[in-house]
Parts: structure tokens; sequence; C-alpha cells
């Protein structure tokens, strides 16, 4: 299925549509929020549904539970809820090392990043903007780095060729590069691994869903994290060696993660044609 979709496609009208999307509302006077909004929906829901529809159309012997089914979900279900928490683990202390290394330089900067984002718009722009990180981002990326980028980088070069560079281009999209570059690296083989893109789209929803969580209730309070949370310039150095030892371990895990998925995926097979689920015995 996704083998036959032209991935330079998808890109070039992605860009062409998010740019015709910002010139016709800076036409027409629309204010930043609806602007936003309009290329929210562009990204997420026009470019995609016309995209895939195309193909579809094309191919109507083609079924949506060839690559998402229910059947076997469940037992990877307490094992991507662990991969989640390892991976925000590892995001969080990724960004006091970030904050770490540019503040004793650009002090300005790293306050900057710690300023607390607030929301342009009303209660509908929140409300949308929660749908957009929790729902259609997690299924259109998904669909889009794990089905079609990832299934055709791995056919013309090799599968981990097409788990590498897809997650590069997960990542550069993402403000957490590194930690996203990783995440990408795990959704890529949970797919492979099961042939189910439920289970990658499954570990994106929880992960954002926590993350949007987080905008609205003191996370770090109620986890019971906050003594390696960093809110303040100060806590950079104060929290450092608290720091240093989740990443530490997070990273361990996440190396355990990948090499657990990968093992006994084979390149000459997976990367055309995901591998057949895991026994629930066999789960991470």
């Amino acid at each position: 299925m996704f083998a036959e979709m032209k991935s330079r496609y998808l890109i070039l009208f992605t860009i062409l549509g998010v740019i015709a999307t910002l010139i016709i509302f800076m036409l027409i006077g629309a204010d930043p929020v609806t602007t936003e909004i309009a290329v929210q929906i562009a990204f997420y829901i026009v470019v995609p549904y016309f995209f895939f529809h195309y193909y579809w159309s094309k191919n109507p012997d083609w079924s949506l539970s060839e690559v998402l089914t229910t059947k076997g979900v469940k037992p990877w279900l307490p094992g991507i809820t662990g991969m989640v928490l390892v991976s925000i683990a590892f995001s969080l202390t990724m960004f006091w090392l970030q904050l770490a290394i540019i503040s004793p330089a650009f002090p300005w900067l790293a306050e900057l990043l710690l300023t607390p984002v607030e929301m342009p718009g009303g209660v509908g722009y929140e409300y949308f903007m929660l749908l957009t990180l929790v729902i259609l981002a997690p299924i259109v990326e998904e669909f889009v780095f794990r089905g079609v980028f990832l299934t055709r980088i791995a056919a013309k070069t090799s599968m981990w060729g097409g788990i590498l560079i897809s997650s590069l281009m997960f990542g550069v999209l993402h403000l957490d590069f590194v930690g996203s570059f990783l995440f990408g690296i795990i959704a890529s083989l949970l797919y492979l691994r099961t042939g189910n893109l439920l289970l990658p789209i499954f570990f994106h929803m929880l992960n954002n869903a926590l993350a949007a969580l987080s905008i609205y209730v003191p996370i770090d309070k109620f986890f019971a994290i906050d003594w390696f949370i960093v809110n303040t310039a100060a806590d950079i150095e104060a929290k450092a060696f608290a720091n240093i030892i989740v990443l530490i371990i997070s990273t361990l895990l996440t190396a355990w993660i990948i090499y657990r998925l990968a093992k006994g995926l084979k390149d000459t097979t997976a990367a055309r044609e995901p591998a057949e689920p895991l026994t629930e015995s066999e789960t991470p």
C-alpha cells in the first residue's frame, strides 16, 4: 500500500498547501490566530486527505485493515505506556542539558526557553490545538512518517536507512530534535515489528496527551517529579545531579527498548513488508 505512494509528491503538496494558505489568509487580512488554525487545517487535514484519497481511489481493493487493526494490540499496551514514560523522561532531561549548555554563554536564551507559552486565542483556539495535538497530529504523522516515508525510503535504501532518515525528518519538525528522533525510531520499529500503525499511533497519542496535560495541570507536582523538572534558571544548576541521573537511566532504557524492538527484524523483508506481530510473551 504505502510502497506505491510517492513521498516527494506528499512533501511538495504539503509545502504548496501551507504556502498557499498563508498567502490567502494574509491577503484577506486575517489575524494571526485564524491564520495559524488555517495552516494547521491545511497541514493536518486538507493535504493528507487529498493525498491519501487520490491513492485509495486508484486502488479500491486497498483496505485500512491492512495497516490498522485492533488485533494483537492489548498485549502491547503496558509496554507502550512504559515506553512513553521513558521517552518523556529522556526529553525532559535533554531539555535540561540544552539549557545547561547554552545558559553560560546565552543566559537570555535560556530564560526565553523557560518562559511559559501563553495561548494567544480563546477557548475555541485551545480546544482546536488540543484536538490537533492529541488526535490529528498522531494519526496523520504516523501515516506520513511511519507509513509513507519509512516504507518508501526503506525500499530505496534499507530497513535502517528508512528508519533513520524518516526519524530524522520527524525530528526536524519538532523542537525537541533528539527526543523526537529517538521517538521516531521507536515508533518505526513498533510498526515494522507488528505491521500495525495503531500501535505507533497510540504511542504518539499517549505521549502528546501527557504533554498536553502538563499545560493545564501542574504535572510535576501530580507525578512527584518536581525534584528534576527545570522551571527556572536557578534550577539548571540546582537540579543538575538529578537530571544527569535521570538522563543516564532514560538513555539506557531507550537503548534497551530499541534493541528489543529491533531484535529479529530482517532487513531484507521488514523494509518492505512489516513483520508478523509478536506473541504476548515476546512483547518488550
